[in-house]
């Protein structure tokens, strides 16, 4: 039922935007004679293509390498809208289409704004944290095609989302201290007395030209994972084999826009003490094929040699999660549009996670006998008009597997448009 809902929103408003025969960005409406209330609509498709070379595999305890079938998929629809009511009130809705299927309420929230020192938001969001987990929906905008580590589908190092959401900003020497604090029901939703607390302190001096910044998480009590064994990677932080795990994550970030140049670095350090369910980590080692590695069986049994069952489970699930990355890029205008190429280098440590996506893990850290790996990347992105994106890369990912160090190719191309701004 929520997806029919859904899709006859979206075409509630498209409807109306054709009617009307003005701009989508300028949709006018009256509510109860008071001044008309602006709804803004806008956003962007993308179509992707992918291919993976040589990468590693075991087949009876031996390394092969094996392609992956390049892929065309069109995994970013979103519609967008927003509207400000009177002066201090503002809404907001981003509507998603992965592979250009169901529809689903990336955000929808409600704001009030007191001044521009305080900013009070409710709804389901997006927490800021660094610099790229507001602006991911955003694909044409920013340098690169894939988000950094901490964000990939499928290791997030913590839920994208929160509930409710103070923000703002204050002039503070030469620039302008940015702050948000925010909470919600927890990673699983396990407790429901569980809040979380999560802040952000950025600063941006030289006419915003730089930016250093603090992200901080914490679970504020016991919390587990959103979906089940089996059930596919996490959307949170927080493992599928867990029975309970409480966890906090901190780290800075820092990025500088120098004329045609742009730098960004940041570092995320995770803690988590957490309790293995015996009962699903059995479930984990016995259906998660290929296998799990020595370093992992070490960590998951009592006995590594013994049998896999509940009763041979290790049980204490204390981990921790490392990763950073660098990026730079420089853009520069020719008779034929913008064209900036960068390049992106990641690091990413979990020795907790596993190779298999269907049990909650992914096939880069969880493939990697020591939980490590680095992922190098090289592209450009040429913007023929500023509504549009062609971006090309090549990433080059090192680990090491089954005792010997390994590395295999990925390149991806993925062109976008936005609509309606």
């Amino acid at each position: 039922m929520g997806k029919e809902v859904t899709c006859l929103l979206v075409a509630a408003f498209l409807a109306v935007g054709l009617l009307v025969s003005i701009p989508a960005q300028a949709l006018e409406v009256g509510l109860g004679g008071e001044d008309p209330v602006e709804i803004n609509l806008y956003g962007y498709f993308a179509s992707r293509y992918e291919k993976v070379w040589d990468e590693p595999g075991l087949e009876d305890g031996k390394t092969v390498e094996e392609d992956s079938p390049g892929e065309w998929d069109n995994p970013y629809v979103n519609l967008m809208g927003q509207s400000r009511i009177y002066d201090k009130y503002r809404v907001y809705f981003n509507l998603s289409a992965e592979s250009a299927g169901d529809v689903e309420v990336r955000n929808i929230w409600g704001e009030y704004s007191h001044s521009e020192a305080l900013n009070v938001r409710i709804g389901k969001m997006y927490r800021k944290f660094g610099i790229y987990n507001e602006i991911l929906d955003a694909v044409p905008t920013y340098i690169g095609i894939e988000p950094p580590e901490l964000f990939d589908n499928d290791h997030l190092i913590l839920s994208r989302l929160t509930t409710v959401m103070a923000w703002g900003k204050r002039p503070f020497g030469d620039g302008t201290l940015n702050y948000s604090l925010s909470t919600d029901n927890g990673e699983g939703d396990k407790d429901d007395d569980t809040f979380p607390l999560q802040l952000d302190l950025h600063y941006k001096t030289g006419d915003d030209k730089y930016t250093i910044g603090f992200s901080g998480y914490h679970s504020m009590g016991e919390t587990g994972s959103d979906v089940d064994v089996g059930d596919g990677s996490p959307e949170s932080g927080v493992l599928p084999w867990m029975e309970e795990d409480e966890f906090w994550v901190a780290g800075g970030y820092c990025a500088a826009n120098l004329g045609n140049w742009l730098f960004q670095a940041a570092y995320w350090h995770a803690d988590h003490d957490a309790t293995r369910d015996a009962d699903s980590v059995a479930t984990v080692i016995n259906n998660a094929a290929p296998g799990l590695n020595q370093n992992q069986l070490d960590r998951f049994l009592i006995d590594p040699a013994g049998g896999i069952t509940a009763d041979n489970v290790d049980t204490n699930g204390d981990y921790e999660v490392n990763t950073w990355y660098v990026r730079a890029g420089y853009s520069f205008d020719t008779d034929y549009g913008e064209i900036v190429p960068y390049l992106q280098w990641d690091w990413y440590e979990n020795e907790e996670t596993i190779a298999d996506k269907d049990y909650g893990g992914d096939n880069e850290a969880g493939a990697a006998d020591d939980g490590e790996f680095t992922k190098g990347t090289v592209g450009v992105v040429y913007r023929p008009m500023p509504k549009l994106a062609v971006k090309l890369d090549a990433s080059g990912h090192f680990y090491e597997f089954n005792g010997d160090d390994e590395w295999y190719p990925e390149v991806r191309l993925d062109i976008s448009w936005i609509f309606g701004l």
